[in-house]
């Protein structure tokens, strides 16, 4: 039984002593203590106006002067209903008048063939010339910098940097128009481009890099395609609804014959439908080994499973080394006894992705999509299975070698396989160091020509 402190004992016995005392909710009970006097000349327990303002005047005391100084400050002018009405029919007025002139900036903008935020995009020096006008004109008008800025997605630093003398100069490009492209460069561009008007900027861009020609990217070449006339329609397809995959791999592979993929697609041969089968690196994305068959079964499978790991020499490598793991999906012929059979003998891992989700087999299904989309989509059928073998094979052999992969960084499959991302990057990295230093001596010294012939 737990007992009552003597605290607890005293505080009691004195409510009981004084029932009739009421609660003062702005105080705190200090349990039996003495109370505090009441600060001031204010009478306890008394109310009255006559000892309040006393104790606020001895309270404000020490506000400081800056309360002296509101307290004695003008007092607010009662605005009557007339002079409202007008100070918001001004308001309004001026609203109006600075959309109207915001809307103009826009359709200038447009006219001169500006769309989308204008920061950090080189201009023209006419381009510049004009937006400077029109933005003093806006000035004028009564609108503010920073709100004609807006309207025409730029930082209001790049107007003072215009009317301080960089409008001046007719090309600018990165490092002071030091490293911006030249004449024999874009020359070279545009003679590729008529050369090859299938491909399109990126493809030009990564050849004219693998032939040690070019060094640009493929925003500038799509740039100088448009000067010349000669650039490609864009075409903006429809966004495709994304559906999250359930099952996928939850790594990525760092060097080849880690992870592997296989799919099948069918074409039409003769009036009959036949079968490619096909094995990709997930690494380098080239496809190892492929067939054309009339039936898929576990047979063939088999077959182009058996020849991808001997081109590779799988069976060569040391014992505990890592050996590829094969990503397919839930066909029968994938998951009959005799493939996993004939995989695990061969020393590889079978993963099959989920059921109805091709996204876990997404890297091999992107490559079939591109081989459907640039060879087999193109053609209603073939002629013969000799013409079907010809024309694949020479697409493959194309994609692995020369056609540039998003993926790899626009390097080709085949060159990532045997080489490396990684070395690959470097040796970009300094082929583009070197051609930057390349301009920088040709601008200068074309500066110095033109000094020495004005003398």
């Amino acid at each position: 039984m737990l007992k009552r402190s003597s605290h607890a004992k005293a505080s009691r016995s004195k409510k009981a002593k004084n029932p009739s005392r009421t609660r003062d909710d702005r105080r705190i009970d200090h349990g039996g203590r003495t109370q505090p006097k009441p600060s001031g000349n204010l009478s306890k327990r008394k109310h009255s106006a006559a000892t309040i303002l006393p104790l606020e005047k001895q309270i404000q005391r020490g506000r400081g002067r800056r309360f002296e100084e509101l307290k004695a400050g003008p007092q607010t002018k009662v605005r009557s209903k007339v002079d409202v009405s007008r100070a918001r029919a001004c308001t309004s007025e001026v609203g109006v008048r600075g959309s109207e002139c915001r809307a103009v900036t826009a359709e200038k903008k447009r006219e001169l063939g500006l769309h989308g935020g204008l920061g950090g995009r080189h201009l023209s020096k006419s381009h510049r010339d004009t937006l400077i006008v029109e933005i003093k004109a806006a000035i004028s008008r009564g609108e503010s910098l920073i709100a004609i800025c807006r309207t025409l997605e730029i930082n209001p630093r790049a107007y003072y940097r215009w009317i301080n003398g960089e409008a001046a100069k007719e090309n600018h490009g990165g490092g002071g128009g030091h490293n911006k492209i030249t004449p024999l460069e874009e020359k070279r561009v545009v003679a590729f481009a008529r050369k090859h008007p299938k491909y399109r900027c990126r493809r030009i861009a990564y050849e004219l890099e693998r032939q040690s020609l070019v060094f640009i990217g493929k925003t500038r070449v799509a740039e100088i395609l448009k000067k010349y006339g000669i650039n490609h329609e864009f075409v903006r397809q429809p966004k495709k609804d994304k559906q999250v995959p359930a099952e996928i791999l939850l790594h990525e592979p760092w060097r080849k014959n880690l992870l592997w993929g296989t799919d099948w697609t069918y074409l039409k041969i003769a009036g009959k439908f036949w079968f490619l089968l096909l094995i990709i690196d997930w690494y380098s994305r080239k496809i190892l080994s492929y067939g054309l068959f009339p039936e898929i079964t576990k047979f063939q499978v088999v077959a182009v499973i058996t020849e991808a790991v001997a081109i590779e020499r799988i069976e060569e490598l040391p014992v505990g080394a890592l050996k590829p793991r094969l990503v397919a999906d839930h066909g029968s012929a994938n998951i009959a006894k005799y493939t996993r059979t004939n995989i695990e003998v061969q020393g590889l891992d079978l993963w099959l992705s989920g059921v109805g989700r091709p996204t876990g087999n997404a890297r091999t299904e992107r490559v079939m999509g591109t081989l459907k989309r640039e060879e087999i989509d193109l053609q209603d059928e073939y002629e013969s299975e000799e013409e079907a073998k010809k024309r694949i094979t020479a697409m493959i052999h194309d994609y692995n070698f020369y056609r540039p992969n998003q993926g790899n960084g626009g390097f080709a499959p085949n060159s990532v396989h045997h080489i490396g991302r990684h070395i690959l990057s470097k040796r970009r990295k300094e082929a583009r160091q070197f051609t930057q230093d390349k301009r920088r001596k040709h601008w200068t010294q074309e500066v110095e020509n033109g000094s020495q012939e004005l003398i």
